[in-house]
Formats: structure tokens, sequence, C-alpha cells
């Protein structure tokens, strides 16, 4: 996956990189969320006013990222865990994600 660099310097996912199952679950998730604005917009909560529409925006942009994290979190774990079924050194794993040996041990190693 490329992380392109926005006008913020904020990397930036590609999603064109993405598989067909995660662009479509992200796709979901939109949808639900447009919806989910599209009642509000229809049927306020009369208790708070309507959001305006770069709130959904913003929604959409965190489930997002949390997807994208989730998925990352999770490839390293199976990452890590084939380096170590080939008898890498948590030194030479800590030092590919940027953290010390002793670090990617207590995070990754099995309790």
């Amino acid at each position: 996956m490329t992380a392109n660099t926005g006008a913020t310097g904020a990397a930036l996912i590609n999603v064109e990189e993405l598989s067909p199952a995660t662009r479509q679950e992200l796709e979901l998730w939109g949808q639900h969320l447009v919806q989910a604005r599209e009642a509000e917009i229809y049927e306020p909560n009369r208790d708070r006013p309507s959001a305006p529409v770069v709130i959904v925006e913003l929604q959409r942009a965190g489930a997002l990222k949390a997807y994208l994290v989730s998925e990352a979190d999770r490839a390293i774990k199976e990452t890590v865990y084939r380096a170590r079924e080939q008898k890498l050194s948590w030194h030479t794993i800590g030092n590919a994600l940027g953290i010390t040996g002793e670090a990617a041990r207590l995070r990754y190693a099995d309790r």
C-alpha cells in the first residue's frame, strides 16, 4: 500500500491499492454513515441541532482510520509471528518496526 503525502504533510492511503474486500467494507461503512446523516436531516434530534455535512466527512475519515489501523496491526502481528517462526530475533524484528527488540517482544510475544 502506498502512502502519498497531502498538502498537510499527512500520509494519505491510495484506496486503489486496497483489496476489493477492504474497499467494499469501507464503502458499506460510508453508506451507513451517509444514511445516518440523511436520517438526521429528515428527522433531526430536537435536543441537539443537526450536524453540518463536514461532521459526516469527519466520521467517515475516523472510521477509515480505525479500520486501516486495525488492518495494519493485524498485518504486523501476522508478520511478526512468521518472522519468529523463521527464528528471527526480537532485536531484528524490533529494528524492522522502529522499536527496540525488548519492546517488540513485550508487545508481540505470545502470552
